[in-house]
């Protein structure tokens, strides 16, 4: 059964958005990036900026993405910024450039997923304000495309990321014919730092050594790709 949970929105591909030459997660960040500062990035930009192996992370792949806007939708459709965020294009808005990782977990295979979109400064506030009125309005709903349900959704303490962040938990709640069920608890965090959007999101495995613990985004994780998004782009944009 937790097999189920993996394919619906963890598409575990080591494949990227563009083909490359050098091995995922060491791309250089020593060369200039190609926006000047407080403008979107470019998907080079994005690649170059990602954490990898030469900032002491894992990875162990890529989801690919669409830089335009996703229709994924919940029921009732306020609550679709949510399930966005857990899906392969992250927010309803087009971005200029989006990417992803899939950052190894000890023991476990693959944990955190993020993605870093490139937005106008003003998009980049909208998907931020979109998921934190999600976040406060919504305490169930329902994947229409998967018929899957969520519930449980509970707003974290602010975790002062980057210029804005919002945090959540909910459980992810697979049903069977057979009348059985898997509850399978999220975490999901959303950042902005100018116009750079990062969402990381994970889960705990129904079999795995958490069960049916609370899940968490690794703050390690989030802390690093904040601050290096802000070391590469000096744009001090609120």
């Amino acid at each position: 059964m937790a097999a189920a949970v993996v394919v619906v929105l963890v598409p575990l591909a080591g494949c990227g958005e563009n083909a490359e030459t050098h091995a995922v997660g060491s791309e250089r960040t020593d060369r200039p990036l190609t926006s000047a500062p407080g403008k979107p990035w470019t998907e080079a930009d994005l690649n170059r900026v990602a954490l990898g192996d030469r900032d002491g992370f894992d990875v162990a792949g890529r989801v690919p993405l669409s830089a335009g806007p996703s229709t994924t939708t919940a029921k009732p459709a306020t609550c679709s910024p949510i399930l966005q965020a857990l899906g392969a294009s992250s927010s309803s808005y087009a971005a200029d450039a989006r990417i992803s990782r899939i950052f190894s977990s000890k023991g476990s295979g693959s944990g955190p997923i993020m993605t870093l979109s490139a937005h106008s400064i003003g998009d980049a506030r909208a998907v931020v304000e979109a998921f934190r009125r999600a976040a406060e309005k919504c305490t169930a709903f329902r994947d229409v495309d998967q018929s899957y349900d969520y519930e449980a959704v509970e707003v974290r303490p602010d975790p002062g990321y980057g210029d804005e962040s919002v945090s959540l938990r909910l459980v992810q709640v697979v049903s069977y014919p057979d009348g059985e069920s898997l509850k399978v608890p999220y975490a999901v965090v959303v950042v902005r730092r100018s116009t750079t959007i990062a969402m990381f999101y994970d889960f705990n495995r129904p079999r795995g050594p958490h069960g049916k613990k609370p899940a968490s985004v690794p703050d390690d994780l989030v802390t690093a790709q904040v601050e290096k998004i802000g070391r590469l782009d000096p744009a001090k944009i609120l």
